[in-house]
């Protein structure tokens, strides 16, 4: 059930930065280590703070380009809890969703996420993986301009 709610606030997230221009900041690199094979990638970072106490990173070179990005889900409050990491790359990708297998640091804007990934389809091993990038600032979501049903 947790994955389910994780998933759709994934999703959910994911939709809002689509809407408000997500990848519109400065480019900086974001560095993905997966099993000591590090990956650098220039990006556009933004970091997306919700009222609930979450916090959602993404990167990517631009809106326009699905094959590099990086999107970190996490929880603020008291402590930092990874509620999802996820990275695709032309020459590899990762998504985890179990708080239990991955950690986060916070060095002022500058975030470190690391853990262990499921295998994905046909492979037999967990994968170690890190990712570190630093917010350059931080935002609210786009609030919804509709009216809730039943409401006045």
């Amino acid at each position: 059930m947790r994955g389910v709610t994780v998933g759709a606030a994934v999703a959910l997230a994911a939709a809002l930065l689509s809407a408000a221009g997500c990848a519109s900041g400065p480019v900086s690199d974001v560095t993905i280590v997966v099993d000591g094979r590090t990956h650098t990638v220039s990006a556009r970072v933004s970091c997306t703070k919700f009222p609930d106490g979450k916090l959602l990173i993404y990167a990517a070179p631009s809106k326009f380009d699905a094959t590099k990005r990086v999107r970190v889900l996490l929880g603020t409050e008291h402590r930092l809890v990874v509620y999802a990491a996820g990275f695709r790359l032309p020459e590899v990708r990762g998504f985890g969703d179990d708080p239990g297998e991955m950690v986060a640091t916070k060095v002022d804007d500058a975030y470190n996420i690391s853990g262990r990934l499921p295998p994905e389809d046909g492979q037999l091993e967990w994968r170690q993986f890190e990712i570190d990038v630093t917010c350059p600032g931080y935002s609210q979501p786009v609030r919804d301009q509709h009216p809730r049903l039943g409401s006045p």
